[in-house]
C-alpha cells in the first residue's frame, strides 16, 4: 500500500485490465499523478532493507537471536502485560523486517497487523505456515509507509516497534504519527539507537561513504566483509575492549547492511523519548532493553475511566 504502488507493478496492472479502462481505474491513475509530487517514503530506504531482507535465511537467527529469545526480550519482557492480557487484542508491528517475531506473536492471542517499508515481510507471509503454533488468519503483513500508514486512528491496542522508527527521516515525527492509532489504555513499545561517545562517530564516518553507494554494490562488499567482521569481534571480545554475539557469515552480512546501508540512521537518548510519550499524554512510562548500542521505552495510555477523573 505503498503510494507509488499503482506505477511501479502497472506493467503488470495493465496486462489484466480490460481496453478501454473503466472510468474508476483512469480517475485512481489521475488522482496518482496528481500526487506523486507528494510521494514521502524513502525508496532508498526501501531499498536497502527489501536488499538485506532479501539475503536472509528464514531457518537462521535475527540479530544473533533465535525467535523466542526475540520475542521475549523484545517483547513480553519490556511491555509489562500478562498473555491473558493479549489474547484478543490488535496490535501492529511497525517495521516488522523479516516478519517472523510477527507470525510467532499469533501465539499470544494477538491480531497481527505486520507493516514494513520492504519487501521483507514477504519472508514472514510465507513462514506463517511454518511456525508450529501459529494462526496464520491472524497475522496480516501490509507494505506501507510508517509516516502514513494505512490504518484507521484509535484502531490499535499496541503497538511494538523495535529498531525501526530511527530508520526514517524524522523519528519523533513517525512516532507521533503512530500515537494517533492507539485506543485509550494501549501500549507503545520502542527501541532506539543510542549515541556512544566512542563509536558512534565511527559508524558515522564509514556511513557517509556506505550510504552514497548503490544499494547492490554496498551489498556485495557487506558479503565480502563478512568474515572480515566476524575476526574483528572475535578480536575485541579476546581483548575485553568490546562484546560481540558469535555470527556466522550470513549473520555477519546482514549486521553490516543494517548498520551501515541503512540512508536514515539517528540517536536518541531515553530521556528524551520520555518526553516525546509525555507530549502525547502517556503517563506510565518505563525503560527496558538496554544494552549496548539502544535501548527501549514502553509506555501505557490511561484508559477512558482514568482520563474522566
Amino acid at each position: 500500500m505503498l503510494q507509488d504502488a499503482l506505477e511501479e507493478h502497472w506493467p503488470v496492472l495493465r496486462s489484466n485490465l480490460p481496453n478501454p479502462l473503466p472510468s474508476f481505474i483512469r480517475s485512481l491513475i489521475q488522482a496518482h499523478r496528481q500526487t506523486r509530487h507528494r510521494l514521502n517514503h524513502d525508496r532508498p530506504t526501501r531499498d536497502s532493507f527489501s536488499n538485506e531482507w532479501d539475503y536472509f535465511d528464514l531457518t537462521g537467527r535475527t540479530w544473533s537471536m533465535e525467535l523466542e529469545d526475540r520475542v521475549k526480550w523484545f517483547f513480553l519482557d519490556p511491555i509489562h502485560m500478562s498473555t491473558q492480557d493479549l489474547a484478543g487484542k490488535t496490535m501492529l508491528d511497525a517495521g516488522c523486517g523479516n516478519g517472523t517475531q510477527s507470525v510467532a506473536y499469533t501465539k499470544l492471542g494477538l491480531e497481527v497487523l505486520a507493516v514494513d517499508l520492504s519487501s521483507g515481510l514477504e519472508h514472514g507471509h510465507g513462514f506463517r505456515s511454518m511456525y508450529q503454533g501459529a494462526d496464520p488468519t491472524k497475522v496480516h503483513f501490509i507494505q506501507a509507509d510508517l509516516q502514513s500508514p494505512p490504518l484507521a486512528p484509535a484502531s490499535l491496542d499496541l503497538i511494538h516497534s523495535a529498531g525501526v522508527l530511527h530508520h526514517t527521516p524524522d523519528t519523533r515525527k513517525t512516532f507521533q504519527t503512530l500515537c494517533s492509532l492507539l485506543r485509550p489504555g494501549s501500549t507503545f513499545y520502542v527501541w532506539l539507537y543510542k549515541y556512544e561517545r566512542s563509536v558512534t562517530p565511527v559508524v558515522n564516518s564509514i556511513r557517509h561513504l556506505t550510504t552514497r553507494m548503490p544499494t547492490a554494490v554496498f551489498d556485495k562488499i557487506a558479503r565480502l566483509m563478512a568474515l572480515p567482521f566476524i575476526g574483528f569481534c572475535v578480536i575485541c571480545n579476546e581483548l575485553g575492549i568490546r562484546q560481540y554475539s558469535r555470527l556466522n557469515r550470513r549473520e555477519a552480512a546482514l549486521a553490516l547492511m543494517d548498520i551501515f546501508g541503512a540512508p536514515y540512521a539517528h540517536y536518541h537518548s531515553f530521556d528524551e523519548v520520555a518526553d516525546w510519550y509525555r507530549a502525547q499524554g502517556f503517563k506510565e512510562i518505563w525503560s527496558c532493553n538496554t544494552g549496548r548500542r539502544g535501548f527501549g521505552v514502553c509506555g501505557r495510555l490511561p484508559s477512558v475511566i482514568e482520563e474522566t477523573r
